[in-house]
């Protein structure tokens, strides 16, 4: 822990102002209620993320309490589950007695939905707010938090760019949901929560790779935030018409588990490095790229997260499992030990100082994982970059369909030869540590999942297996 406490980052660039929300007023800045909590938290959370990890976990704990007496006495689905907690005399529970509680998994939350809300939500936490999602399956999921939560989601993004030292006076463009019918982009009032910041655009995440590489190129942005996959088509068609944003400083990855060789990739086309965050639909932030090495920051004053084994074990650092996730501050829909259907790495302690846990890589989905020919699985291990710039690949895709077969398909700027094809054939053979049959087919594009979302890989075996959304 350092020795000195902890002070706002210095930003690049020309002093940025905090919004002021009061007649008059530009500077001092006096922000409406809604900054005034925002940064509020900033001051706390300056001083919170160099806390060791065992006063972290402390403070968790506490909240956890609260959340669980106010689960066990309003919220129907817990009523039985957690009568222990209920009482208010009750003492934090152990790291040990909360991982006793069984886990909750995405088929409760689409079975008993309603039974999950609370009958009597906190009124000073705000309105109430209905996240609809449906991943992959197609079966829906909702999930409902309180304006409180968002509030804390501000504080946290403003976190990510504090860390990261960005420039809040340049310009930035956004590459996702848009919700405005028949436009492809929108002018939007600011890219940093709580500060004047230049100008930000968002365009519709369903737009062809082309024409989001257009306007990126024609905005030009100091920064880009966008899907991973979404990049990586990005930077194949700007190698292939020889041109770029050239003011680019820092592209922000989210919503896909992010390849380690697209870092690479992104380095040496673009000559911008990659930040990313982890996040889901239903908790919102999870954890944020350490602004000094690449690996994630879980956001413990916001959520707890556990990554376990096959046996629900925690898995110590260099080891692989599960997910699981209590969002510590959604009183409206608490999600208890929340089993997200990740898979992470788990890592050590950080060199930066920070005693907020550390996740070496998001490994990607249940569905993710390849179901090889004697039942075992395991996930794919192929980066992006022989595919991206050795052959002339704009989109690739790879779905399992038995346990002896992957369907490949490929949107392309020419058709393969057969060598071509026989040497992509063994780069994925060597990828999945097997040689299954790769048939290959040819198509115009590859849509994305809704919200602009991209899978590399799927197995139908392992979703047919575990049901994971």
């Amino acid at each position: 822990m350092p020795d000195i406490p902890p002070t706002r980052p210095t930003l690049p660039g020309p002093p940025v102002l905090p919004l002021s929300g009061t007649s008059g007023i530009h500077w001092p800045a006096i922000g409406g209620e809604d900054d005034a909590r925002l940064f509020a938290l900033q001051f706390q959370l300056q001083d919170s993320e160099w806390w060791p990890p065992e006063r972290l976990l402390g403070h968790q704990l506490e909240q956890i309490a609260i959340l669980l007496r106010h689960a066990a006495r309003t919220v129907p689905y817990y009523r039985d589950r957690l009568s222990a907690f209920a009482a208010e005399t009750a003492l934090p529970p152990s790291i040990e007695e909360f991982r006793r509680i069984p886990l909750l998994r995405r088929t409760d939350i689409q079975d008993f939905g309603e039974a999950l809300r609370s009958e009597s939500p906190p009124p000073d936490h705000g309105r109430l707010v209905h996240i609809r999602t449906t991943g992959s399956t197609g079966r829906p999921l909702q999930v409902v938090r309180a304006a409180l939560s968002s509030t804390i989601s501000r504080a946290l993004a403003q976190r990510y760019h504090l860390w990261h030292r960005r420039d809040f006076a340049a310009t930035n463009v956004t590459i996702g949901t848009l919700g405005i019918a028949g436009l492809p982009a929108a002018r939007e009032n600011g890219w940093v929560p709580g500060y004047q910041t230049g100008e930000s655009f968002r365009l519709d995440a369903t737009l062809p790779i082309n024409e989001l590489l257009d306007w990126v190129i024609r905005a030009d942005p100091a920064y880009l935030q966008a899907h991973p996959s979404m990049l990586l088509g990005m930077i194949h068609r700007s190698r292939e018409i020889g041109a770029r944003p050239k003011s680019l400083r820092e592209v922000r990855t989210f919503g896909e588990a992010l390849e380690p060789a697209l870092r690479k990739v992104c380095r040496r086309e673009w000559e911008v490095p990659i930040s990313d965050i982890y996040s889901a639909n239903e908790t919102a932030t999870i954890a944020l790229q350490c602004p000094e090495q690449p690996h994630y920051h879980v956001q413990s004053e916001a959520i707890l997260v556990e990554v376990l084994d096959s046996d629900d074990r925690p898995c110590a650092p260099g080891e692989t499992g599960r997910v699981v996730v209590t969002p510590l501050h959604n009183f409206a829909m608490p999600l208890i030990r929340y089993e997200l259907g990740d898979y992470a790495t788990v890592g050590g302690a950080c060199p930066c100082g920070r005693g907020l846990p550390v996740i070496d890589r998001i490994v990607g989905r249940y569905r993710n994982l390849v179901v090889l020919p004697d039942g075992g699985t395991q996930f794919p291990d192929f980066g992006a970059e022989p595919v991206l710039l050795d052959l002339p690949i704009r989109q690739f895709q790879l779905i399992q369909k038995s346990r002896e077969r992957i369907d490949v398909t490929l949107a392309v700027h020419r058709p393969l030869t057969a060598d071509d094809e026989e040497n992509l054939r063994a780069f994925f053979a060597r990828a999945f540590r097997h040689r299954f049959l790769f048939p290959i087919a040819y198509v115009d594009d590859i849509p994305s999942l809704p919200g602009g979302k991209y899978e590399v890989f799927r197995s139908e075996i392992a979703d047919a297996t575990d049901g994971a959304g």
